[in-house]
Parts: structure tokens; C-alpha cells; sequence
């Protein structure tokens, strides 16, 4: 190029890739634009530079004056603006000539001579182009509308004069559909393109659309590059397109005469640029109809370049070149050296889009959890997306373009077929099969596409269409995660005995994912033939109505709805397995799990809701189709109260007392409203610990240095007991005790708000014994049910009769939560070997206090752990680690590895390891920024003190509560992460957050976590709780206080710079940490580069020693004395304000509550109505008020959960008053929660 150096792109998407493909060939500077939900786009990764639009993202594209600013800005020599947006604005193409920039397309004024249809039928009148039989001229009210459509003979076709992409037009078969469709055409080309002119013309129903691609040089002269077959639309939008077009190879004249005529148009009004001319071809004669000229590139561009070995940007942009040069545009000696007289081989384009087709082919939008396209060397995928892409609502949904071009054909077909076929886009509906489906049609094989091709073609899914998600429906699997850690949960079905089941009865591996439903199921349409079985808690089940029953293999038919209502007894989950499972949903990390908390596995990361679709298979085996039940006596029990078996956790002795323990015994605990998969929050006395603080771990004595959590285990936040499940976090800083075995993980998943629960004590080897007699009840029950074994042989699983060592209350006999321990000599620090439960050992080096010499040796203990030179192993019997500073969470399988074993090899262990205390540890130094007094910041604090509590002693500002809670002024905190190496001790807690401690002793400062912690935390939050710094990757709950804002280090579906689905998380252990300040306006321009996957980490690999360390921690020991006094007496000032402000709000609290007795009396009531929270979510506000009436689709109160507000609505057929309002805003409320009670009318 001679004069255009640097192009913008006034595009977005696949477009904007396609561009800059040919313009990097060219070697020219590109500039790209985007909007926040495109910034993750591949054009902006792609382009030199990437300019982030402002305003609202809907109108972003259209502002052509900011793109013309933006342009001047960077020296633009050339604006294309590709197709759609403002691609046929004649006013903007002016505009740019006016700004001195070269337009990459089209005169302003020959895209106003096509832009409205009826001056462009004159035009094409004028070259002696045949044009469709039609209205002369404008057509300006309903009557001229009747007269025109009865002189043309039925059917017609009314369109909008300034129409484009099939909007604005409407197919007319009467005079009443002529006067129906007049004031709605005139509609909607005033709203879509400000001019409410129409004409009409001849509809011909057996047609093609056909177009033939064109260039012009401005200067007279233009040439074309054949036709395209476009036949095949829906709501006269193109769906598949051909090159050469089948019609026309049967007619080999018609190529002559559509091209001939084409360029004719194009000359006469000296196109310039690349231009598609419009045919409407009548199937039973052949005959031919200018239908308009698209004065743009065209999406279906690209199968024109493959038959034709052209690149048509190349031209548009050499063109624009030569019109900067004063040439007006490329010879047309060159020029006609392009043309070619016929087609090489074949090219079929397939349009990929986000769309549901059980919706109408309604857009659908989400994240794209997997992309993975079946590429071959005869294949060209135009696209924008990648895994990890959130498809916006604001956007046309086109996700790619598959191209095939074949010598032939019929071998064309077959190779887009298999692309289409095999490619995977999981994550929201698209319309992948569909277009398999399309070019697997006979006719289509045959060549017979005709524009009503669709009109009876029959596609119907196998999937099911959610017409309503439930309280909690997630998709889950079996065992879900539990190698994964690094915050993210083990997840899996809650009840994994009742997930099981439904699987064999189904024929079913026993872990194919399923749904699990929670309190309140979904509302399903199976749109293909499935074999279902539902298990687990009782819940009301109707198939089209009747009632179904559980427990049973069910055959579905297509068309048919199943709806899973509400429980209706104890236990609140039961689990939907269908056979084949659900196919295009994600694996992440070789699971489909859903952990909506971090938002990975599953369905988009989330529960499901009402307009998803979930694919089910197609082909099921004939022998499915008998039935099968679950005999009666082998269905599980799901009483109200529940007796579980326990052990001791890993902080019993030393932490509790020992009447604690007994207390946890012997106490019928009642169970929460808080109870949900990340933890089950328990009712009941509090203990009185063995501590009255929590030493370097916090000022609470349940505070603790953080370690790995066991699943099952009793976890104390303060003084409140919670139990942890499967999605609870893999590490944290609170006492756990008394935990419950593996064996009675179903049981635990199963109880609800309002059930009561008391532990039993169980030895290691009962535990053990009880989880083989449940491994070989559910091993039994699918072998009856493949046929290979006999239920009347199966003995049920039997909870009433405990055997007698189980119900001991001493103990001594049962274990204590220590099990070994080494004492400290020389190098080898204090060793304990803590037992959690039957499957879970914690080894603690140290007295409790942080120190990286602990942390060190955790390392060296992972490291040697994962050598398989032992027969304790991961490949027999070890599952996963989690370390922290002074300490390794060994999960394991106590059916593989006796414990005395383990424990045994962890002792050889620590002899191995040795002397650590010079050791040099591998590390990496990351330089971030940091933003202090952030907007996003105090809009937390302030959604905190709105929503869940209104004053504090860290309130309003945490920044200046943990500088005075360590006797410091803020400067000299700020001072702190400035100075300060933070060194990673952990990676985990939540999406890979690192938990960091400051090198230099002298700068550890302490501080309380946030009591209630948020529900809300920003991406990138820099925060301080206990002695830790702790740097939230993602939005999310948390407790540290909120001291500062950095660039997050997660990246979930790995797309990201520096990340990749197989290591979606920045920093590890031993990483340092250190920090830069920056003001607002250069943290988001960080942190939109983060967003656009571009930011670049400013990191270095280094070494940590270990024995420089040691030595800085000799040298300023007296220091440290003298700044932890200075802590303790301004910690205990704080506390003391603390106490008081807690003791007041506790107290108002108590005011305010409504008496449980009459709250329980209402739910009694037959004529009660409870409306019920959706979600886990704190109430943002209340929009009824008692003595209401409310009927169906009221809003009676809205939600807030992660920046989304979420209206609760009066249910179908409910109508009456509200009789009392049981949530206040900022109470904290669950799925499944009564808010508001309706007596009904």
C-alpha cells in the first residue's frame, strides 16, 4: 500500500477478524473498536490497537462521530466499516471523505442510490435490468395498497423502501393481509430506519435468491465474480449459501445473463468497491428480477473468494489506496485481468448463530464454556469466538461462518456436514444441528433450494426446552472435582446414593451428570424421546399432568412435560438422571458439575433457567424401553431428624473443651434456614472454648492460621456452627471439629431447614465398615438393575439399629483429633498429625504461628507425596493436598490406604525432608498496580451497610479501621503495600485466591474479618484479614476488609493472556507479590486490557531463600516484639468498640424480629400461601406491604446476588392478601425461604 498505512475497523465480531486477517497480510497498522461485552472479542486481541467505545453498548457502533474522533486521534488513513452498522450510511461514508480519510466502500452517493429500494428499481429500469413486477413509485396509504396488490395478482409482497437484512417486508396472500400488514410495515421502517416509505412487489413462491458479487473502480469500469445461491432463509434471513448456485449450473445461460446484467447496474452509476446485486429467479422458467443492491461487503463473501481465488478486502482496501492517491481507483486493465469466466469447485457457507430453536430461534445469549471447531484443510471458519466468550444480548448472535470449498459439490456436503456434525459449542443453544440437519436434506443434496425451503422443512431437537428452572436445579455428576482444589469445590450431587440410583435405573454409567433439584424442581418440555428416573427426596412429579412415579424408569414421548414440584416430606433433593445423560454440556477439569458459587461446570456455570436447552441423545436402546422400579424396601428414608455418624475433626482437644465436645454430642441440633451446598449453618448452644483468642490466626478464638477444610466437618465461624459439604472452600482460617464420614455424606446432603440432627460417635474402623456395607448396597442395585444380579437378594440400608460401639458416649474410645505427633528437635519442627474424619489427615508443623519455614517444609511434604515411588500414592489411594503455611491437607480414600499406613509413610517423610532452613524455593515476583479509595470499593461498603449491617467498628471505611486497629495512621499502611513482599502461602479459598503474608515480620499487621462477611466483593478486591493478605480473583462473597483494588489473577475458561483451560488460575505457591499505586483512570485502562484478554503481567522468576529469611527474622526480633505490643493495645481498644457496636445492632435486631411462634402457626394455615426466595440472595427491597392484594405476576419483592436483581413474583393461579412479611432489606435469605405469606382468596 502506498498511502493507507493505518485502518480502523467500524465493526465488531467475525467481521472485524475477517478484516484484519487480510489487512496484517497487507502489513498495514490496524485499529479496532469494542464495547465492554466485546472486549473479550478475538478482534480485539488481534488488532494493533483496541479502542474501547464509550456510551451504552447498544448504540455504541452507530456513534459515528466518537469513530471519527477516534480515527483523527490515531491517524487513520482509512475507515472500513464491513456490513450492518453503519456500513450504508451515506452520511457517515461522507463524513469520514470530509474528515480526510479514505471510505472502504462505496460512494455516499451511489449507497444513496440503492439505499431505498424504489429509486433503485428505476435505476436497474434504466440498465435494462429486469426488475420484479411492482408499484410504481412510493405507495402512501392503505387503499393504494388494496389497488396495487389486485392489479398485481396475489400473492405480493409489501416492503419497506429502506428495508434491509429481511426486516421491514411482509408476504401478503389477500386483501385483508395487505391492509393488515400496511400500518405494520410502515411501523417498522420508521422505528428501524426512520423512514416510513413502502412499495410492492409480484411475490413469487417457488423462487431462488440468487446474487452475483461485483467490483467496481469508480471510474466506469467494474467486473464480477459470479453467483451465490442465498435461497435457503429463514424470516428472510440467510441460513446456508452456495457458490456456484445449483439452479444456475442447471442452467448454464442464466450465469451470462445475471452477471452480464449486473455489472451493467454497476457501471452505470461507476460503482466503487465490492457490491452484491440481488436476483429473485423464478424456479419453473428461470426468469430473473433485480431484487436490490447491498452497497457493502456481503456476510457470504467468502465462498465467492474460494471459488474464485480472490480476496475481496484485498481489493476494497487497494481501492481506498488508490483513491488516496488521486487515482479515483484501480486501473481497469488490472482490473479486468480478475475476471474469470467460471467458478473452481464448490463452496457451501453454514451460518453458525446463538440461537434456541425451541424459542423460535430466539437469540441466546451466555457464556461459550467449550469451543472446538472440526476444522479441515478444505474448511475456512470465519469467527470472533473462542471458549471462554460471553455471547451478548446486544449483538446480532452470529458465531462463525463455516466455509467448506470442495472440487465438487457433493463432496462439499459431506465435508460441511461432518464440521457441522462434529464441531462443539457448549454453553447457550445454538444452531449447529439445525444446519446439519439443513445439508443432510435429500432435497438440499439434490440442488432443490428454493426460498420456501424451510416453510416445510421439519427439525426437531433432541433436547429439553426449560420452561421453568426450579428453586435450585443445577446439572451435577459423580464425584464431581474433588482432585481440583485451588478454590474450586469438589461439587457433585449432595446425595450421591439417590444420584446413583436414577443413573442405573436409566442404564446409565452410576456418574453420567443429571439434574439435581433442590426444594422445588423444574418445569421440563422434552422436545425428543427420553428414559428418565427420578430419585431421592419425595416431590410432587406429573408427566402432561399426571402424577409420575420416583424411583421408577419412566419412557418420555416427544412433546411431553414433566413438571417436579415441591417436596412433599422429608429430605429436600431429588435427582433427574436421563440416559445418555445431557451430551453438550462442558467438561471443566473431566467434569460437568455445576459450582455456581465460582461459576464453572454445569450449564454456563450456573443453575438452570427458564429458556435453556439441554441436549439429550437420540438413540436409545430398545431394551430400555421395559420397565423398572426400585423395590420399596430398598428406597432410602428421609425422616426429619437425623442421627449421623462422626469422628473427631482436626481442632477438637486444645481448641474446644472437652465438655465442648460433649456438648456437640450431645446436643439435637436444629437446622438452619442457611443450609445449601456451600454449608449447612446449625442452631444450637455455643461452646466455651479452651482459648480466649485466636492468636496470629485473629482475635475470635475459632480463629485458627488457615489449613485445608475436610468435607463433612463441623466448621465454627465465631461462636456458629456450620457443617461444610461439598461445595464448601478447600481452606480458611476457622476452628473445624467433630466431622462426619464419607458413608453419611447422602444423609447430610439431604437435610433441610427446620430438620434436627445429633452426631454419633463412631470409631475409624466402624466408619470404614459402614462405608463398604454402602458401597455394596449401591454396587448391588446396579448390578439388578443391568440385569446381572437380583434386588430380592439386596438388604436395605438399615439406620435404625446402630450397632452398640456407634452409640458409645465416652471419648476416649473413639480417638482424639490428634493421632500422632513428632516432637521439635534440631530442624524438625513440632509435628501433629490431625484426623478428619475417615478420610481426611491434616499435618500441622509449628505452635500455630506464621512462618515460612513451615511453609517450606508443606512444599517439600506436597513434592515428596507425588512421587510414585511408594505404594501411598495418587494413583492408589491419594486424592488431594491442600497447603498452607503451616500445614497439608491430605485427602485420601480410607477404603485403599489404612491410615496406620499413611501415617507411618508421613513420618519416614519428615526424615527425608530434613533441614529446610537454608533451602532456596523457586518463586516468581509479579509487579501489579494498586487503587486505593476506589468508586467500585465504596459502592461495596455501601451496598454492605445498606443491605447487611448498618455500623461497625470497621465502618465505613476498612482502610482506616485496620490501620487503626494496628496503631498505624493510613499513610503508613498504604506505606505497607507499597514497601511490602507479600509471599503466597496458599493458592485457594475461592477461584484460586492467593492468601499472602508480608516477607518482613515487621510489616505483618492483624486485623478482624467483616462480621457478617459481604455477599459482594469487586474482581481484583486487595483485602486483609487475620494476618493475611488475600486477593479476590472474581466476584464473590468474602470477609477481609476491603483495603485496595488490583488486577485479578483468574481467568475461569482460560482465554485469557498468560492463562489456558488447562491452568486457569496466575499465581502458586511461593509466588511474591508487590504493588505500584496507580490513579482510577489508569486502573481501568488496566483492567479493561485484563477484560480484552491483552494485559501483560509485569512478572520475573526469581528464589526465595530461605536462609537470607531466616536471617532477617533473627535480625528483627526485638522490633517485632515492639510492634506486636503496639498492635495488642490498639487491637484491644478496637475490640472494645467492636463489642459495643455488636451488642447494639444484636440487640435492635432482636426488636424487630417477628416471634417464631406465630411465624410457624401462619405456615400451618391451609389457606397460606408461602411466596419463596429463589436463590441465595439478600433482600434489596420489599414492594408489598401487609394487607396487599396480589395476584399473578406481582412483584412482591426484589433479591440482590451478585450485582443482579432478582423479582420475586406471585406464582400462576395465586390471588389474595398478604398476610405477613417475614424479610426486611438486608436480611439474608436462601433458596427456598419463605418471604412474604399470602392468605388466598
Amino acid at each position: 500500500m502506498e498511502h493507507l498505512k493505518t485502518l480502523l475497523i467500524a465493526n465488531r465480531a467475525e467481521i472485524a477478524t475477517r478484516i484484519l486477517k487480510t489487512a496484517k497480510s497487507l502489513k498495514i497498522r490496524t485499529i479496532a473498536l469494542y464495547t465492554e461485552p466485546d472486549a473479550a472479542s478475538t478482534h480485539v486481541s488481534q488488532a494493533d490497537v483496541a479502542v474501547l467505545l464509550p456510551g451504552s453498548p447498544a448504540k455504541a457502533y452507530l456513534d459515528g462521530d466518537e469513530i471519527i474522533r477516534i480515527a483523527k486521534e490515531h491517524k487513520v488513513d482509512a475507515i472500513i466499516p464491513g456490513y450492518g452498522f453503519l456500513s450504508e450510511n451515506a452520511d457517515f461514508a461522507r463524513a469520514v471523505g470530509d474528515a480526510g480519510m479514505a471510505w472502504v466502500g462505496p460512494s455516499p452517493e451511489s449507497i444513496e442510490s440503492f439505499g431505498l429500494k424504489h429509486t433503485a428499481r428505476d435505476l436497474a429500469t434504466q440498465a435494462g435490468v429486469p426488475i420484479v413486477p411492482g408499484s410504481k413509485g412510493l405507495i402512501t396509504s392503505e387503499e393504494d395498497a388494496v389497488e396495487e396488490s389486485e392489479r398485481l395478482g396475489f400473492p405480493v409482497m409489501l416492503k419497506a423502501t429502506a428495508g434491509g437484512g429481511g426486516m421491514g417486508l411482509a408476504t401478503c396472500q389477500n386483501v385483508r393481509e395487505v391492509t393488515e400488514a400496511f400500518e405494520m410495515v410502515k411501523s417498522r421502517g420508521e422505528t428501524l430506519f426512520k423512514n416510513t416509505g413502502m412499495f410492492m412487489e409480484r411475490f413469487y413462491p417457488d423462487s431462488h435468491h440468487i446474487e452475483v458479487q461485483v467490483f467496481g473502480n469508480g471510474l466506469g469500469n467494474a467486473i464480477h465474480f459470479g453467483e451465490r445461491e442465498c435461497s435457503i432463509q429463514r424470516r428472510h434471513q440467510k441460513v446456508v449459501e452456495e457458490c456456484p448456485s445449483p439452479f444456475v449450473v442447471k442452467h448454464p445461460n442464466l450465469r451470462e445473463w445475471l452477471c452480464s446484467a449486473a455489472v451493467r447496474l454497476a457501471e452505470s452509476i461507476k460503482y466503487g468497491s465490492a457490491g452484491t446485486i440481488e436476483y429473485l429467479v423464478d424456479d419453473k422458467s428461470g426468469d430473473y428480477f433485480f431484487l436490490e443492491m447491498n452497497t457493502r461487503l456481503q456476510v457470504e463473501h467468502g465462498i465467492t473468494e474460494l471459488c474464485y481465488g480472490v480476496d475481496l478486502v484485498n481489493l476494497m482496501l487497494r481501492q481506498a489506496d488508490a483513491e488516496l492517491a488521486g487515482k479515483g481507483g484501480i486501473n481497469y486493465e488490472e482490473l479486468k485481468s480478475l475476471q474469470s469466466t467460471s467458478p473452481k469447485g464448490a463452496a457451501i457457507e453454514a451460518r453458525v448463530y446463538a440461537e434456541n430453536p425451541a424459542k423460535d430461534y430466539a437469540p441466546s445469549p451466555g457464556t461459550l464454556q467449550i469451543v472446538e471447531w472440526k476444522e479441515t484443510k478444505e474448511s475456512r471458519i470465519d469467527t470472533w469466538i473462542h471458549t471462554g466468550t460471553i455471547v451478548s444480548s446486544y449483538y446480532d448472535p452470529l458465531l462463525a461462518k463455516v466455509m467448506v470449498h470442495t472440487a465438487n459439490r457433493d463432496n462439499t456436503i459431506q465435508a460441511i456436514h461432518k464440521i457441522l456434525s462434529e464441531s462443539r459449542i457448549c454453553g447457550p443453544a445454538t444452531n449447529l444441528e439445525f444446519l446439519a440437519t439443513i445439508v443432510a436434506e435429500p432435497r438440499f443434496f439434490k440442488g432443490v433450494t428454493m426460498t420456501k425451503f424451510l416453510t416445510n422443512f421439519k427439525y426437531s431437537p433432541s433436547a429439553i426446552d426449560v420452561v421453568a428452572g426450579g428453586a435450585y436445579t443445577q446439572v451435577q455428576d459423580y464425584p464431581g472435582r474433588p482432585t481440583m482444589g485451588r478454590g474450586f469445590p469438589h461439587a457433585g450431587p449432595m446425595d450421591p446414593l439417590a444420584f446413583q440410583v436414577a443413573n442405573y435405573l436409566v442404564g446409565n454409567p452410576p456418574g453420567t451428570e443429571g439434574l439435581e433439584c433442590t426444594l422445588d424442581g423444574p418445569e421440563l418440555i422434552f422436545l425428543g424421546a427420553a428414559v428418565v428416573a427420578i430419585c431421592g427426596a419425595s416431590m410432587e412429579v406429573t408427566l402432561d399432568g399426571k402424577e409420575t412415579p420416583m424411583w421408577t424408569r419412566t419412557s418420555i414421548k416427544a412433546g411431553q412435560k414433566m413438571k417436579i414440584g415441591k417436596t412433599t416430606g422429608g429430605g429436600c433433593r431429588s435427582y433427574l438422571a436421563m440416559y445418555g445423560g445431557l451430551p453438550s454440556v462442558a467438561e471443566w477439569f473431566g467434569s460437568k458439575a455445576t459450582s455456581p458459587g465460582v461459576g464453572v461446570g454445569g450449564y454456563q456455570g450456573r443453575q438452570i433457567a427458564s429458556g435453556d436447552l439441554l441436549a439429550i441423545t437420540k438413540d436409545i436402546p430398545e431394551h430400555l424401553s421395559k420397565p423398572l422400579k426400585l423395590p420399596e424396601h430398598l428406597i432410602p428414608q428421609y425422616p426429619n431428624h437425623w442421627d449421623l455418624l462422626a469422628m473427631p475433626g482436626p481442632y477438637d482437644e486444645g481448641y474446644l473443651l472437652e465438655e465442648d465436645v460433649e456438648m456437640i454430642y450431645n446436643t439435637k441440633w436444629q437446622i438452619s434456614h442457611n443450609a445449601a451446598r456451600g454449608g449447612i449453618r446449625l442452631i444450637g448452644p455455643k461452646p466455651k472454648w479452651a482459648r480466649s483468642d485466636g492468636g496470629e490466626g485473629g482475635a475470635h478464638p475459632s480463629n485458627v492460621p488457615e489449613y485445608g477444610y475436610p468435607v463433612g466437618a463441623l466448621n465454627w465461624t465465631g461462636d456458629d456452627p456450620c457443617i461444610f459439604p461439598v461445595d464448601c472452600p478447600d481452606f480458611g482460617g476457622f476452628v473445624s471439629s467433630t466431622t462426619i464420614v464419607k458413608a453419611e455424606h447422602w444423609r447430610l446432603g439431604q437435610m433441610k431447614a427446620g430438620d434436627t440432627m445429633q452426631y454419633l460417635r463412631v470409631t475409624l474402623e466402624d466408619a470404614l465398615a459402614t462405608r463398604r456395607r454402602y458401597n455394596e448396597f449401591v454396587d448391588d442395585i446396579g448390578k439388578a438393575c443391568s440385569g446381572e444380579g437380583d434386588f430380592t437378594t439386596i438388604g436395605a440400608l438399615d439406620y435404625s439399629n446402630m450397632p452398640t460401639s456407634m452409640t458409645l458416649s465416652s471419648a476416649r474410645s473413639h480417638g482424639k483429633a490428634i493421632v500422632r505427633q513428632i516432637q521439635d528437635k534440631g530442624s524438625q519442627p513440632q509435628t501433629l498429625y490431625r484426623q478428619g474424619g475417615d478420610d481426611y489427615l491434616l499435618v500441622e508443623y509449628g505452635d500455630g504461628t506464621f512462618d515460612l519455614n513451615h511453609r517450606c517444609r508443606v512444599t517439600a511434604l506436597t513434592k515428596a507425596l507425588k512421587q510414585l515411588n511408594s505404594d501411598v500414592s495418587f494413583s492408589d489411594g491419594l486424592v488431594n493436598t491442600v497447603g498452607c503455611c503451616n500445614s497439608l491437607l491430605i485427602y485420601y480414600d480410607g477404603t485403599r490406604i489404612p491410615r496406620s499406613k499413611l501415617l507411618s509413610y508421613l513420618v519416614d517423610l519428615e526424615d527425608q525432608i530434613g533441614d529446610l532452613s537454608s533451602a532456596k524455593v523457586p518463586s516468581r515476583l509479579f509487579k501489579l498496580p494498586i487503587l486505593f479509595d476506589s468508586a467500585k470499593e465504596k459502592n461495596a461498603i455501601k451496598r454492605y451497610v445498606e443491605t447487611q449491617r448498618p455500623y461497625a467498628s470497621y465502618l465505613p471505611d476498612n482502610m482506616d479501621f485496620v490501620a487503626k486497629n494496628n496503631g498505624l495512621e493510613r499513610k503508613d499502611l498504604v506505606d505497607i503495600y507499597l514497601k511490602s513482599r507479600l509471599i503466597a502461602i496458599s493458592v485457594g479459598f475461592f477461584a484460586a485466591l492467593p492468601l499472602c503474608l508480608p516477607v518482613d515480620p515487621r510489616q505483618r499487621i492483624n486485623c478482624p474479618k467483616m462480621n457478617p462477611s459481604r455477599v459482594f466483593t469487586p474482581e481484583g478486591q486487595v483485602s486483609w484479614g487475620g494476618s493475611c493478605m488475600a486477593l479476590y480473583n472474581v466476584e464473590s462473597p468474602g470477609g477481609y476488609q476491603l483495603t485496595g483494588l488490583t488486577i485479578p489473577g483468574c481467568d475461569i475458561l482460560g482465554s485469557k493472556n498468560g492463562y489456558s483451560l488447562q491452568r486457569p488460575w496466575l499465581f502458586e505457591d511461593f509466588d511474591q507479590l508487590t504493588f505500584y499505586q496507580v490513579n482510577e483512570e489508569e486502573y481501568e485502562r488496566q483492567l479493561a486490557l485484563f477484560h480484552s484478554g491483552r494485559y501483560e503481567y509485569e512478572v520475573e522468576d526469581t528464589e526465595f531463600d530461605m536462609g537470607e529469611h531466616n536471617k532477617l527474622l533473627q535480625d528483627t526480633k526485638e522490633e517485632v516484639k515492639e510492634v506486636k505490643k503496639r498492635q495488642k493495645r490498639a487491637q484491644d481498644e478496637m475490640q472494645k468498640v467492636e463489642d459495643e457496636l455488636m451488642e447494639r445492632w444484636t440487640k435492635e435486631k432482636a426488636e424487630g424480629k417477628i416471634p417464631m411462634d406465630k411465624v410457624d402457626a401462619l405456615l400451618n394455615d391451609r389457606a397460606i400461601h408461602q411466596i419463596t426466595s429463589p436463590m441465595n440472595a439478600n433482600v434489596w427491597k420489599v414492594t408489598s406491604k401487609e394487607g396487599d392484594m396480589v395476584k399473578r405476576n406481582d412483584v412482591v419483592a426484589i433479591l440482590e446476588a451478585m450485582k443482579l436483581e432478582i423479582s420475586v413474583r406471585a406464582e400462576e393461579g395465586l390471588t389474595g392478601k398478604v398476610e405477613k412479611l417475614l424479610v426486611r432489606p438486608g436480611d439474608v435469605v436462601t433458596a427456598g425461604d419463605p418471604l412474604v405469606l399470602v392468605r388466598k382468596e
